[in-house]
């Protein structure tokens, strides 16, 4: 019997653009290690929004927890921000494979949206740090002022979403991360080691921090 992949199965409408949707969310820890996000129904969520998204549908404490696994990495790492002409923006994690670099990790922006993708588990800390630099999310909602650029999102955890096998979008994802070429020099500079932090809950204080200042 093929197992069953569980999805959280959050749906969400913004207020003002009256844009909405539905994203379901999977986090593998025991077959394979990787986060999901699966745009199912409707627009893409938008990219400031993954993190009110993960806090609903993640474990507490699983910014620590990711940033645990991305330091117990094994090999030098580095992250890589590619804009296309149209202005699309992929954030990319590469690492040493078994003799070479590879891509280990990507996630697409479009329009400020997030596209569905699948990325592997020890990725998730860094990556989530330059989307956040780039879409700031609203960490400290009593501070923030109410703008028509600023639209407000509403989340219901709806009843989980059961797959007997993984969707097609997560399979495409996975593969086009595969097919990525790497320049064999990609660790000539901007590398860090193992075992080095993502900077991710330093970013997270700092737009706290900004937030306060700008209320």
């Amino acid at each position: 019997m093929n197992p069953i992949h569980e999805y959280c199965n959050i749906p969400w409408k913004e207020s003002f653009m009256g844009l909405s949707g539905r994203v379901l969310v999977r986090l593998e820890m025991i077959k394979e290690s990787r986060l999901d996000i699966y745009n199912y129904e409707g627009s893409k969520l938008w990219a400031r929004h993954l993190f009110a998204v993960f806090n609903i549908a993640l474990p507490q404490g699983w910014i620590e927890d990711l940033e645990r696994l991305h330091q117990n990495r094994k090999t030098r790492w580095k992250t890589e921000i590619l804009v296309s002409p149209s202005g699309e923006r992929e954030y990319r994690l590469y690492t040493m494979g078994k003799n070479e670099p590879v891509c280990s990790s990507a996630i697409c922006v479009s329009d400020k949206q997030i596209h569905t993708f699948s990325i592997c588990l020890k990725d998730t800390a860094p990556l989530l740090k330059i989307i956040f630099e780039d879409y700031p999310p609203v960490f400290l909602p009593r501070y923030r002022r109410s703008s028509p650029n600023t639209p407000a999102f509403y989340y219901v955890h709806d009843q989980t979403m059961k797959f007997h096998k993984y969707p097609e979008a997560i399979l495409n994802q996975r593969e086009r991360t595969r097919r990525i070429d790497v320049a064999h020099d990609i660790f000539d500079f901007g590398t860090f080691e193992a075992g080095e932090k993502s900077g991710i809950m330093e970013t997270i204080d700092a737009i706290k921090c900004l937030e306060v200042l700008q209320a």
